[in-house]
């Protein structure tokens, strides 16, 4: 297997992870705002340095395994860059759910808040 193969499957999966992570940024940013706290996208990438860590390296990992699953079936690489999409999605939105800090803070504050709220309505 020539290098270009391996660079294609790492850019899927870097777009795979891209498209994970802005999905996660969004969803992240609305329930900031609907708790009125504040949020920054650098702050996802300070905060969880993490989960991006660990989807990053679960890409090189497939990368070093590549070989391996050509030598199971040929016909595996007919399928390789849709492989590679969704190992860079799901190993971004696995990582994300396990190990996110800026999720737990805000479920926090929000709890926090609501806590405060209910204790002014009683």
């Amino acid at each position: 297997m020539d290098i270009q193969i391996y660079l294609k499957c790492f850019a899927v999966a870097l777009i795979g992870w891209i498209i994970q992570t802005a999905l996660k940024m969004k969803a992240l940013e609305t329930k900031a705002k609907a708790a009125n706290v504040p949020f920054k996208f650098s702050d996802y990438f300070k905060e969880d340095k993490f989960s991006v860590l660990v989807s990053l390296a679960t890409i090189v990992m497939f990368l070093f395994v590549l070989d391996e699953l050509f030598r199971i079936s040929p016909k595996v690489m007919d399928y390789i860059k849709v492989v590679f999409a969704f190992v860079g999605y799901t190993s971004s939105d696995i990582a994300s759910r396990l190990f996110s800090v800026i999720n737990k803070r805000l479920n926090d504050t929000i709890d926090r808040k609501t806590n405060i709220a209910d204790s002014k309505i009683l």
